[in-house]
C-alpha cells in the first residue's frame, strides 16, 4: 500500500474531516506544491491526526521519510497500520541519513544529526537548538500553539486520568502543579473545571502574580515553608515546567512524598529526575500522561499547532534566503491566518483567557 492509498482509507478521511486547518492546507498545497521534490524527515508522534499533517507534506510535493521518534501507547494503532501496509518507518538514527531537512518534535531528530533546516514545535526542542548553528523556524512560540497549550493538554490530562483511574474522580482532589506557562495555565483552568483544588508553584514572580489574578493559590518554587506546607497536604503533583530532571534538583524528595501524592509528568521529557523511581510516576516518566490517550490532544485543539508546524516548513521552503542561522518565529501573516481561520470554524469557543496571547481584543 502506498501513502496515497493510506490517505484514502476511511479512518484517515474521518480524521481529516475534523482538522479543517490542515484540510485547507492540503487543498492549497495540491495546487502550489511548495515542497516539490524536497526530501523531508517527518519526526512527529505517529497518531491519527499527525498523519493528516503527513498528507499535507505529500500534497505539497515532498518526499517524506517517516521516523518513529517517541514510542507511546497513543501511536501503537497507527504504527501497526503502517507496518501492515508496508510503509517504511525508520528509527531517528536511520531517518536522518536520508535528509537534513526535518519536521522535528522535542529535537528528536536534531539530537541525532544537525539539520540544515528544521521546523520545531516544542519548547524542549527549541532549548536544544538555540545554541546550535543551524536554521530553525519555531511554531512553539506561535499564537496558534497557545490554543493547544491552553485547552488541549489540560483536557488530555483529565481524559488520561479518567482512563487510568476510572474510579478515582478529580473532584475535590488537591492538585499542586509546578509551572504556569502556556500549558501550565491551561492545565490549572481545566483542572479547576474538573473541580480539583489547584495550587500553582513557579519561581517566576510574574507568573505567580498572573496565577493569583486567575484565582489560584500561588507559591514560590524555591524551598520555603509555604510550599512545604502545601505539599504536605496535596493529593496530586503535576510537572509542566519544561525543564528535564527539574524536581530532583529543586526540592527535597521527602517534601514530595509527605502525603504520598500521585506524581504526574506532563512535560515532553522526564521532569522528575533520578530521585524518583519509575513506579512512583503515574503512567511513567518518559512520556506525558496525556499520551496514554488514543488522541493525546483532541483534534479541535491540535489542528492549529499541527498546521503551524508544517507552515513553518512552508515559510522556509518558499523563501530559504530569508532565513539564516538562528531561531525564527512563524511569519505573522501565517500565524494570524491560523488563528482567524480556527475562530471561523469554532466561533463559540470562549477565548477570553488567552485573548492577549492570540492578539485579540478583550
Amino acid at each position: 500500500m502506498s501513502l496515497q492509498d493510506y490517505f484514502a482509507n476511511p479512518k484517515h478521511l474521518a480524521e481529516k474531516g475534523e482538522l479543517p486547518l490542515l484540510s485547507n492546507l492540503i487543498e492549497r498545497y495540491h495546487e502550489e506544491r511548495p515542497f516539490d521534490g524536497l526530501d523531508v524527515v517527518f519526526g512527529h508522534v505517529l497518531v491519527r491526526n499527525s498523519l493528516v499533517m503527513l498528507e499535507a507534506l505529500v500534497a505539497g510535493g515532498a518526499n517524506p521519510i517517516i521516523a518513529h521518534i517517541m514510542p507511546t501507547p497513543a501511536d501503537e494503532p497507527v504504527l501497526a497500520e503502517l507496518t501492515r501496509a508496508n510503509i517504511p518507518v525508520l528509527t531517528p538514527t536511520e531517518a536522518v541519513q536520508h535528509s537534513d531537512v526535518y519536521i522535528d518534535v522535542n529535537a528528536a531528530l536534531g539530537r541525532q544529526q544537525v539539520p540544515s533546516f528544521a521546523a520545531e514545535v516544542t519548547r524542549t526542542g527549541i532549548h536544544h537548538y538555540q545554541d546550535i548553528d543551524t536554521t530553525i523556524i519555531s511554531a512553539d512560540n506561535s499564537k496558534a500553539k497557545n490554543i493547544e497549550g491552553f485547552f488541549g493538554t489540560g483536557d488530555g490530562f483529565v481524559r488520561a486520568w479518567k482512563l487510568l483511574r476510572p474510579d478515582d474522580s478529580l473532584e475535590g482532589k488537591r492538585l499542586t502543579q509546578f509551572g504556569y506557562g502556556k500549558i501550565g495555565r491551561g492545565l490549572a483552568f481545566i483542572a479547576r473545571t474538573a473541580s480539583a483544588q489547584v495550587s500553582v508553584v513557579d519561581t517566576d514572580v510574574a507568573k505567580r502574580q498572573r496565577a493569583t489574578e486567575d484565582g489560584f493559590t500561588a507559591v514560590d518554587g524555591t524551598p520555603n515553608p509555604d510550599l512545604q506546607g502545601i505539599l504536605a497536604q496535596t493529593d496530586i503533583v503535576v510537572l509542566v515546567t519544561g525543564i528535564p530532571a527539574f524536581l530532583s534538583e529543586a526540592l527535597p524528595p521527602d517534601w514530595m512524598r509527605a502525603n504520598q501524592p500521585t506524581l504526574v509528568n506532563l512535560g515532553a521529557e522526564d521532569e522528575f529526575g533520578p530521585a524518583y523511581a519509575d513506579e512512583e510516576i503515574m503512567g511513567g516518566r518518559e512520556i506525558p500522561l496525556n499520551f496514554h490517550n488514543e488522541w493525546p490532544t483532541i483534534n479541535k485543539f491540535i489542528d492549529p499547532p499541527l498546521a503551524a508546524h508544517i507552515m513553518a516548513l512552508e515559510a522556509w521552503a518558499t523563501n530559504p534566503d530569508a532565513y539564516g542561522p538562528g531561531i525564527h518565529p512563524l511569519p505573522e501573516e501565517m500565524d494570524n491566518w491560523l488563528v482567524n481561520t480556527w475562530r471561523q470554524h469554532w466561533p463559540d469557543e470562549d477565548l477570553t483567557a488567552i485573548a492577549q496571547e492570540l492578539g485579540l481584543e478583550e
